[in-house]
This record gives structure tokens, sequence and C-alpha cells, in this order.
């Protein structure tokens, strides 16, 4: 302890307590609401991110079902898809006693091919039948 705090334990032994408990309870719930508030925001941008990819998996049914309306709407329907999504990669590590040397090597293959072409031609008649 230093002599100021000799001082004020033995001026005030409670003030003192009380000042200590105090400054203590200040550091503890400034750093937790910090790092709550840090948490918080990182459970916000999970959220986020979840909804954002619900709503983009929604977007692609919406836009197979259109697609399929339009197919079932069509005279002629012309399609051509191709989808192959492939990769691979390797790490290697060679030591040679002889030459004293050791060799660190990575390789990375990527292949995407993406094509799908729809073409609809003409358009049947729409009926509606209404119920009487």
């Amino acid at each position: 302890m230093e002599t100021i705090d000799v001082l004020k334990v033995a001026l005030n032994p409670t003030g003192y307590l009380i000042d200590k408990v105090m400054k203590k309870n200040i550091e503890t719930f400034g750093e937790s609401s910090e790092k709550s508030n840090i948490q918080k925001l990182k459970e916000d941008a999970i959220r986020e991110e979840i909804k954002a990819t619900v709503l983009q998996n929604q977007a692609k049914v919406e836009q197979e079902l259109a697609i399929a309306r339009r197919i079932d709407s069509a005279e002629e329907v012309e399609i051509e898809e191709y989808y192959d999504v492939s990769g691979n990669g390797s790490v290697g590590l060679k030591a040679d006693e002889v030459s004293a040397s050791v060799s660190l090597g990575v390789n990375g293959e990527g292949r995407k091919v993406t094509k799908r072409v729809i073409k609809f031609k003409g358009c049947k008649p729409i009926e509606q039948r209404i119920k009487n």
C-alpha cells in the first residue's frame, strides 16, 4: 500500500473500502459491457448472414418455379445445362539428408464449368376456367 492509501484507511476505513469496491465494479462492468456489445454485434451479424442465405435460397427456388411455369406454357423448349465444380490441392514436404536441404511444395487446381441456356419459343394459349 502507498502512504496515501494508508492515510485513507486510517482516517476513514469504511469510505476507503467503498471507494475500492466502486472502482473495481466500474472496471468489471465497463469491460463486460464492451464485451457484451461485441458479442451482441457478432450474434446480429450471424443472424443477418443466415437471413441472407435463406433469402438467396428462396430466390433460387422462385427462379426455378418461374422457369418451370414458362416451360409449361411454351410451345418449344430448348435446355442446355452443364455443371462441373471440382478442385483439389496438395501440400508436400521433402527433406534430403545428403544435400541437407528441405523443400516445401504447395499445389492447387480448380475447375468450374457452368453453362445454362434455356430457350423458349412460342406460347400456348392460356385457358382459364371460371367456376360458377
